[in-house]
């Protein structure tokens, strides 16, 4: 990492490489073409050079020589690579936002115009449309450099704060008002515009531009502190560094590969395992020592987990208490559910109820095929059986039900390599929405980590560019510990989005590549799909509620593509064995498809209680301490999932959504997953999953709107009706 914000010269040979590979375009001296292809082999510089100062380099050179017609496109962010850095640009971006505020403020409101008032709100300083937002805070989450992820995270709360103070600005709602009112603005715009005016009035009035001055400061102060706690619970998400260690036979069923690679890192025979998902999902899925599962579960769970966070949730569920009583509403959950899809508390409570009704019978099924599982096995184990399932008993037992099906996970692992299933789904993707994706050599861009890969995407038919991506799959101390899409830049006027996947899939090892799960394979799908609905999405404003697309919609797309991972064409494609390159074994392929429900219920339960526990948190009379928290999770798990809490143990702790723009919203996973299914089922289904027309249809139907206007309607132009649930009902085996 440099230790200064100059780039030094580079020495004489490495200047020589680089010259040679990039200043020249890829022509020798003698203008004959190279067969580099403009990257640089890093191979060649001398070893004092650090490679951050020659990637930057590179990259400066790239980004001030791209243009439309140049062949090497790079994303639009020049990547800051000290806390100094980060610190200054910050408190640039800040002196800018202010500035552009103070600007429509100044403005007399017999003078407002669409370019002078809401222009400057389209794509203010402090918000995604710029990409300097993105090079400040983004690397919290990411960079292997603990003091620029902390620069980083308090670049973040510094943003956090500005964009609350220019909600609280009373003289530029004024001037948004005085705007509305015009004949330009009635007349004289065109149907996106219209909306962000509407959007951006309610987005004001939502601020609480209606209190009285002692409230909004009080406001103010409370939004403030919501930032700043829940800032500090993912922190200590991120920066845990737990180590366990268990001797071999304590990790007995887990795959011979997966010992191997843990054994003696720390400790002399001993494997260390982390709690990161490539360590504990396998020991709970695979582990045939209940006790190894449960030591594992309770470092996740248990008292000593994750420092303070389930005091942070007690905390934070309180102060958006707080908000909503000043804005007016019975609670932070009602106050949420206003502005999404869904409309109303009402509305979720009903969903979520008439869903347990319908699967309960289902679920308790489920819940005593795992039983007789465990009690079998417990029988040919000659161990006591205890009588129930233990939360540390679902994972493994669900496992186990599925090999009775003949659904082996770990055999299905040896067709899936990883960089198999990343090629191969990207050909999908680009197939069905009609894009072209072409990755950038490294030295064209700069990266936080020599894994992170770039792409560059265009629509196919117009060769118009729409943006690029990042994908960063590996995990590493530091890093955002679960797998989530970041929209790092919004489209505007003068450039595409650009997006990143943050994954934590098992890394390659020596001799061997990386293997994935099923499982892993659909939540690479599902990540991926987020990734295309940032890039289609055609907003070119979208820093308010209504330009974005809703909390309870968002996951739809994704969860809807999760049906391609599915299908016997398409698992063909996405599979080879990593030793002979065949596809998938029929007969092991169609076992796979015929148990895709199996123990579904059961799974769905689960997921209702956590749409639960999120809204019981943020209700009208939310836990007020961790003691609390403790009492309504012990009570909730068992009365909807079937299964008790380990005393002392508490999901919440590491129940990272609901500390961020997933409070209140967690619903929308089971409400996006009814309109996923009927969106599948009704045209993919039955015209074609890679049928072209359909996939370009729901890209400009679905996923270029974004937020603006209704949803629904977006849906119902697509589906040919209004959404259904039945589709959804007949997944579940809940309707023939």
């Amino acid at each position: 990492m440099m230790n200064s914000t100059t780039n030094k010269p580079l020495c004489p040979c490495c200047f020589k490489a680089f010259s040679a590979s990039i200043l020249q375009d890829g022509n020798d001296n003698n203008g004959n073409s190279s067969t580099n292809n403009g990257s640089f082999n890093f191979g060649s510089i001398c070893g004092t050079c650090e490679p951050t100062k020659v990637e930057r380099a590179l990259a400066t050179k790239a980004a001030a020589t791209t243009s439309s017609s140049a062949s090497v496109v790079v994303p639009p962010i020049l990547w800051l690579l000290t806390p100094q850095e980060i610190e200054k640009a910050t408190q640039t971006i800040l002196t800018a936002t202010k500035r552009n505020l103070d600007e429509i403020a100044s403005t007399p409101l017999s003078d407002v115009t669409f370019e002078n008032t809401i222009r400057k709100l389209m794509c203010p300083p402090n918000y995604k449309t710029n990409p300097q937002i993105a090079a400040c805070k983004f690397l919290q989450h990411c960079s292997p450099d603990a003091q620029i992820r902390e620069a980083a995270s308090n670049a973040g709360k510094l943003f956090a704060k500005s964009r609350v103070e220019g909600r609280m600005r009373s003289d530029v709602y004024e001037r948004v008002v005085a705007f509305s009112t015009t004949e330009e603005c009635q007349h004289g715009l065109g149907e996106y515009e219209r909306h962000f005016v509407r959007a951006s009035l309610q987005d004001f009035e939502r601020a609480g531009l209606a209190l009285s001055r002692e409230d909004s400061v009080e406001l103010q102060r409370l939004l403030e502190e919501d930032s700043k706690v829940c800032s500090a619970y993912g922190k200590n998400l991120g920066g845990d560094a737990t180590k366990l260690f268990f001797a071999p036979e304590e990790l007995k069923g887990c795959a011979e590969d997966f010992i191997q690679e843990r054994l003696g890192k720390d400790v002399e025979g001993k494997c260390t395992i982390s709690l990161k998902y490539p360590d504990i999902i396998p020991i709970g899925q695979t582990c045939d020592v209940a006790e190894t599962r449960r030591l594992v579960s309770e470092a996740r769970e248990g008292m000593n987990a994750y420092k303070n966070n389930l005091e942070l949730v007690a905390e934070g569920v309180q102060l958006r208490k707080k908000i909503a009583t000043l804005l007016g509403y019975p609670s932070w959950a009602e106050y949420i559910c206003t502005k999404r899809m869904s409309g109303s508390f009402q509305a979720v409570d009903e969903f979520l109820t008439n869903l347990q009704t319908k699967l309960e019978a289902a679920g308790k099924d489920d819940y005593e095929t795992l039983l007789q599982l465990k009690r079998d096995q417990c029988k040919d184990m000659d161990i006591v059986f205890d009588g129930k399932l233990n939360a540390w008993d679902t994972g493994y037992y669900g496992n186990e039900l599925l090999k009775s099906k003949g659904v082996d996970s770990e055999k299905i692992r040896e067709y899936f390599p990883l960089d198999h299933v990343v090629s191969t789904t990207m050909e999908i993707y680009q197939e069905l929405l009609g894009l072209t994706f072409t990755e950038l050599f490294q030295g064209t861009y700069w990266s936080w980590h020599k894994e992170v890969r770039c792409f560059h995407v265009k629509d196919t038919a117009s060769d118009n560019s729409i943006g690029h991506f990042y994908l960063d799959l590996h995990p590493r101390d530091g890093k955002y510990g679960h797998a989530a899409i970041f929209h790092l830049v919004k489209h505007n006027s003068t450039h595409g989005a650009v997006d990143c996947m943050l994954c934590n899939l098992p890394a390659s090892t020596e001799g061997k590549p990386s293997l994935l799960r099923h499982q892993n394979v659909v939540t690479f799908f599902h990540e991926f799909g987020h990734i295309m609905h940032g890039l289609c999405s055609e907003g070119i404003g979208n820093s308010t509620r209504l330009a974005k697309c809703p909390r309870d919609f968002v996951e739809a797309p994704s969860q809807m593509l999760e049906n391609w991972c599915w299908q016997k064409s398409i698992l063909e494609r996405l599979s080879k064995h990593y030793q002979t390159g065949e596809k998938l074994p029929c007969a092991m392929l169609n076992d796979m498809i015929q148990a895709k429900h199996v123990n579904v219920a059961f799974g769905s339960l689960r997921q209702i209680y956590l749409s639960r526990l999120d809204l019981e948190i943020h209700g009208p009379h939310p836990p007020k301490t961790a003691e609390e928290l403790q009492s309504l999770v012990d009570k909730l798990r068992p009365a909807i999932t079937l299964v008790e809490n380990p005393p002392g143990n508490n999901m919440l702790r590491t129940f990272g959504h609901l500390m961020n723009q997933y409070s209140a919203s967690y619903y929308g996973y089971m409400w996006a997953e009814v309109l996923s299914a009927d969106m599948f089922a009704t045209r993919f289904e039955k015209e074609g999953v890679m049928n072209p027309k359909v996939g370009m249809d729901y890209r400009k139907m679905v996923l270029a709107p974004g937020g603006t206007h209704n949803i629904t309607d977006h849906l119902t132009k697509f589906l040919g009706r209004p959404p259904s649930n039945e589709a959804f009902l007949k997944s579940r085996g809940i309707l023939k």
